[in-house]
């Protein structure tokens, strides 16, 4: 292994038992105190090890690195002033920050044995199962004075590579209608679709701004109306004291479609989905084509055009019936949303207002 950290150089045998010591409460449902490294190397000592001072400083600098990240921990600091966006550890040895600027880091942090105990620690220590019959996980947490929705995907998903963590930044700066390049009748046309309580769906690619720009227009909305939002991972938090959040589960019955059906019943003056990905289009488009307005939504799409064609996709294949005609789809998304609104950049590119469709092209009119 190159580039060894110098925490390598305490004897095998004592991270082995600690190891071996840190196993044994995982499989009682304990963990050992992510702040409290002197645990583990009291276990040592309570079985007769005579420790030296220099092999206890090496013990609490690994343990501090396999159960803290403080390798991680001491990347962000460094780049604090950086505002950084997300930290993707693509190994024990890589890993990338990105910000205003791309910045890599290649240096042996943990060998990979440690880096993938460590990533299994993490994921047990937050209360999510992940393993190789749950390979892929997603969830918010706050580590080192920060909020991060974490996504942490197994190496059984990898080819034979180490796991990969995406952390994602949350809340931080907050952004208005005017930091995403609008003119200013962009803005008066924004503003006059939420009063008028239209439907609007913002489309864009991953990282583009799209829940950034949700939450800007949910400050827009009037405080004292009832603004239910629909997540998965708590991102949008609206301020008001009469908003309501629901955060989906992995439990079935806690589901983004489930909810939607629930959230009609707690008479929202709004409705507001994080994201649309999956099953959840079904309640969610046929609410809008049933007299519900003020209602809101992210998608992943390539552009406000195509995000019309992702929602009639997405409805063929989640509603179960394929036997309904495209046509008649893409009349129920035209007749259902008002207005698309596409992020590249955190910047608006394009405002369509639908106007409606004719067999299998929609009407629209572009405000650019």
């Amino acid at each position: 292994m190159t580039n060894t950290p110098s925490y390598y150089n305490s004897p095998p045998y004592y991270r082995f038992l600690i190891k071996e010591f840190i196993k044994e409460k995982l499989k009682k449902a304990e963990v050992i105190d992510s702040d409290n490294t002197d645990e583990a190397i009291f276990h040592l000592e309570q079985q007769g090890y005579d420790l030296k001072p220099q092999d206890i400083s090496l013990l609490k600098e690994w343990l501090s690195n396999l159960i803290q990240f403080k390798f991680l921990s001491n990347l962000i600091d460094d780049h604090s002033e950086d505002q950084i966006e997300e930290v993707i550890i693509h190994s024990n040895s890589w890993i990338q920050i990105i910000g205003k600027d791309r910045k890599e880091f290649f240096q042996v942090f943990l060998d990979e044995e440690d880096y993938q105990f460590a990533l299994e620690i993490f994921s047990i220590r937050k209360g999510a199962l992940w393993n190789q019959s749950r390979p892929f996980q997603s969830f918010q947490v706050s580590l080192f004075r920060k909020d991060w929705r974490i996504s942490m995907v197994h190496n059984c998903l990898c080819g034979g590579n180490p796991s990969k963590v995406f952390l994602r930044a949350q809340g931080g700066k907050s952004f208005t209608l005017e930091s995403f390049s609008l003119t200013d009748g962009q803005i008066s046309l924004v503003k006059e679709c939420l009063n008028k309580k239209k439907n609007v769906i913002i489309s864009g690619a991953t990282g583009s701004g799209k829940t950034t720009f949700l939450k800007a227009l949910i400050e827009e909305v009037p405080q004292r109306e009832h603004v239910i939002t629909l997540e998965d991972t708590s991102e949008l938090r609206p301020t008001s004291p009469f908003a309501t959040q629901l955060l989906a589960t992995d439990h079935q019955q806690d589901q983004l479609k489930n909810f939607c059906h629930y959230a009609l019943r707690m008479r929202p003056d709004r409705l507001i989905l994080g994201e649309i990905r999956s099953s959840e289009i079904v309640p969610f488009l046929l609410s809008i084509n049933t007299g519900h307005g003020g209602m809101m939504a992210s998608l992943h799409a390539n552009s406000a055009l195509d995000a019309l064609h992702r929602l009639c996709l997405l409805f063929q294949v989640y509603s179960g019936q394929m036997n309904i005609g495209y046509h008649d789809v893409l009349k129920l998304v035209c007749q259902g949303v008002d207005f698309v609104i596409h992020i590249e950049n955190k910047k608006v590119i394009n405002i369509l207002e639908i106007k409606g469709c004719e067999g299998m092209t929609p009407y629209y009119e572009m405000w650019n």
